[in-house]
């Protein structure tokens, strides 16, 4: 899914959240707001929003795109009112286990054998942050960060599957730890984001370092030809334009330091069957994890390698290791081959006096019929 893609998705399930009503028709989605909603949105009752730029001046579309106010204004009516529901999956019928062992790396067909399989319930929490970078320009991602309180991991949501299959339940109260889900969440979302804010800050800097040494340049050179045009005049002047290039400086720098921070929009908890397992590796000891039937992530594995919990896995002597971790000296050693056989290969030329007679045999070899016999 695109970044515009998923910031409209989220706009729409936050109108949808507070009671609007909300009707597609491409490349505009038209939305009929409550009363209630309309003085904070500041939208009359019926109106349009689209990611397109060039579709706002159609019946006055509202811009639905990074740094855009009506945006601003969006992310501030979910975060005060704190979004939250609850939503259950059910199981898509028999053999999911094996499927998402599969899924996994850790099927059947790798060896790996499921000695047992106990049933039973859990609850996820589907965390939705929106994390803003700004410096000299604005950009803004949403991640979906899935975490298990019940074993203490988290990982990233493809915002594809987020609703995929679950069904409401408005009535049902839950209350998990979420001091403890949002500390998880938040870990697993610098992880996650630790690259492109990293590619985010070089490219700023880089720029920052850029305009800076264009700011000296142009002062140092003005203050040069007016020491050189008038080398006893008024250091009023030059102080002056020193205060400038001072400012200017200051400006600069505020404008391209490269700022991060994310905020948390919306949780979600979820109802979903889960399966406690028993797995014997081949040639290994057996490991005890864990599976759900929604996000089919099998818990309770780490990476023999870089120790991650991350799949899928790779089952190698006796332990797993992550699809992202190369191959271990064992598994790339090529196979012992064969003894060296006296036979030529077929296609090649044995070499000069090379040959042998078969054992017994009274046929003489080349190189003998080639000599006088001695007297």
């Amino acid at each position: 899914m695109s970044d515009a893609e998923a910031l409209r998705r989220f706009v729409l399930d936050a109108l949808a959240d507070v009671g609007a009503t909300v009707s597609e028709a491409e490349p505009l989605s038209w939305i009929h707001a409550p009363e209630r909603v309309r003085s904070g949105l500041e939208v009359p009752a019926t109106f349009a929003i689209t990611s397109d730029p060039d579709r706002t001046g159609d019946f006055e579309a509202e811009l639905v795109a990074p740094g855009s106010y009506f945006l601003e204004r969006i992310v501030a009516l979910a975060a005060s009112r704190g979004q939250w529901d609850v939503a259950r999956f059910e199981a898509p019928g028999a053999g999911w286990i094996e499927r998402s062992l599969s899924e996994a790396g850790l099927g059947s067909e790798t060896g790996v054998h499921l000695e047992t399989a106990e049933l039973g319930q859990t609850v996820l929490l589907l965390l939705s942050f929106r994390v803003t970078l700004v410096s000299d320009e604005k950009r803004e991602h949403f991640h979906l960060i899935a975490v298990s309180p019940t074993t203490g991991s988290a990982w990233e949501v493809d915002p594809t599957m987020a609703d995929s299959g679950l069904m409401a339940l408005p009535e049902a109260r839950i209350e998990p730890d979420l001091q403890t889900a949002y500390r998880l969440g938040a870990e697993k979302l610098r992880e996650t984001t630790r690259e492109a804010v990293g590619a985010f800050r070089a490219v700023s800097l880089g720029l920052l370092e850029e305009e800076v040494r264009r700011i000296f340049g142009y002062f140092d050179q003005t203050i040069e030809e007016i020491q050189a045009a008038d080398p006893d005049g008024s250091q009023d002047l030059l102080r002056a334009v020193r205060g400038e290039r001072d400012r200017r400086l200051a400006e600069t720098l505020e404008r391209f330091d490269p700022k991060a921070r994310a905020s948390l929009c919306a949780i979600r908890a979820i109802h979903v069957p889960t399966a406690l397992l028993r797995l014997r590796l081949p040639h290994g000891r057996g490991i005890a994890a864990t599976v759900d039937a929604w996000s089919r992530r099998v818990h309770g594995l780490a990476c023999d390698i870089c120790h991650g919990i991350d799949g899928p896995w790779i089952p190698h002597a006796g332990a797993v290791r992550c699809a992202r971790c190369p191959p271990t000296p064992a598994e790339s050693v090529r196979p012992r081959g064969r003894p060296r056989s006296d036979t030529p290969r077929r296609g090649t030329r044995d070499g000069r006096g090379s040959a042998r007679s078969p054992r017994g045999s009274t046929a003489r070899s080349r190189a003998s019929s080639g000599r006088r016999r001695a007297p």
